[in-house]
This record gives structure tokens, sequence and C-alpha cells, in this order.
């Protein structure tokens, strides 16, 4: 099949690329098990106090089952482990803590009201001051489209504005492969996304390694933008090749 060449144009922001710390395997697996076992707790904890949900039908077979048994469920649930009010997981949970936290970095009389859909993971880890600071935020390289994490580097950075004093929030990409072990560790189906807040308990040794391998992070085009100069939109011109069908010649009667 013949072939002809073919121009395709592609826009581009003319601001400078955002790109993730880079850090060796080597220490990535260091950091995923100094962070499956502070995590570790965390899991047992709720294997032993939460009841996995099944649906509200098995809520009611259930209430239905005791009472005719006469039997009492009411037990008393132990107080929640004092880590778990410093881990935020899940995605969305992560970026509205971040986003909140970039508002107050732009003037401390601008504050976002708490969401109240927190969603259930937040809520029984008990994770409720979105104002807090960040020491890390862990993120699996799951097979997931990337342009659901590629707001992450830009939010972590402004959000890390809102508390100068303090070291930067240091965004960590774990090994490959590693969702299980975390799910085991929190004793959750599923986790990609983990925060680590400042001053968490027994998290010295793994927040001050993430420190020392993860590089602090740049946003170049930041400070491009301050120096209000024009840029002009990139537009890329690729050449490529295009395949040509063969017209087809038509017989004479």
């Amino acid at each position: 099949m013949a072939t002809k060449p073919k121009t395709i144009y592609q826009s581009e922001s003319p601001f400078t690329e955002i790109k993730w710390p880079e850090i060796s395997p080597q220490n990535q697996d260091m950091i995923l098990e100094l962070l499956c076992s502070l995590l570790a707790p965390i899991g047992q904890y709720r294997a032993a106090n939460i009841t996995p949900a099944k649906g509200k039908r098995s809520k009611k077979r259930k209430r239905k089952e005791d009472k005719s048994k006469g039997e009492e469920t009411d037990f008393p649930r132990p107080p929640p482990l004092e880590i778990s009010s410093f881990v935020v997981v899940g995605l969305n949970s992560i970026t509205r803590s971040l986003e909140t936290l970039s508002q107050k970095s732009k003037a401390d009389t601008a504050q976002l009201p708490a969401s109240d859909d927190t969603g259930d993971t937040a809520k029984e880890l008990l994770v409720e001051d979105v104002h807090r600071h960040f020491s890390a935020i862990f993120v699996t390289q799951a097979s997931q489209p990337p342009i659901l994490r590629a707001h992450l580097p830009q939010l972590v950075t402004t959000a890390s504005l809102a508390n100068p004093e303090l070291p930067a929030t240091r965004l960590v990409q774990l090994p490959k492969g590693c969702e299980a072990r975390l799910s085991e560790a929190l004793d959750l189906p599923r986790v990609s996304f983990i925060g680590i807040l400042d001053g968490a308990p027994h998290s010295k040794s793994l927040v001050d390694l993430a420190r020392e391998c993860v590089p602090v992070i740049e946003i170049p085009w930041l400070e491009e933008a301050k120096k209000s100069v024009y840029l002009p939109l990139k537009i890329n011109a690729i050449e490529s090749f295009v395949h040509v069908v063969a017209k087809k010649v038509e017989k004479s009667a």
C-alpha cells in the first residue's frame, strides 16, 4: 500500500513542562517497607473492629437475626489509633486538602469550607482537619490514566507555601506492583494514594528518608508567570505518513 507524507500540527503550552521527582528503585523499596510498617497497625485495628460493608440488605438481615436471638450486638469499639488521624487515603480526599492549603497560601483569610462528602475511607481513618501540612504524599504506579494525577505536582507545591516554616511536601512515586501490599497493610480493598500529615507518630524515619531521597518539586512556570511576559502558544509540526488507498478502475462495458 502506498504512503504519502502528511504534516500534523499539535498545540503545546508555552510554559516549561512540570516533571515528577525522580527516585531510585532501591530507595523506593526502602520507603515502601517503612510505609507499610507505619500503616500496619491501622489495618490490624480495622480487621479486628470494623466489619466490611456488604450492603443494606445484609445489615437488615443481620439485625433481624440478632433481634430474634436476643443477643446484644452493640459492643463498645476501642478508640481509634493515634496514627489514624495523620493518614489521608484516596485521591479525592488528598486533592481536597491540597486545594484548601493552596487557597490558604494565597491569602490567610481565604478559606474553603470543608466538604461533608469526605468518603467512607477518610471518615473511618478519622481525618477531619484539611488545613494540616503534608509531610509526604505517596502515589502508586497503578494502571490508571496519567491525567488523573497530573495535577498533583503543582498542587503539592502551592499547598506547601501555606506553611513556609515547614519542609516542603514530598511527592513520592512507589514501585510498581505495590498496591496489594498497601491494601493489606490498611485492610482496604484498593489503595493508590496515601498522604502522611506532619507530626505523625512513629513516622520520623520514613519522612526523613523521603526528604533525603526525593527532591523538592520545581514548577518553573510559577516564576515565569510572575514576569508578566507574553509567551506565544507553541505549535509543533510533526511529519508523518498516511496510507493512500488506490482508486478502483471501473471496467468499461
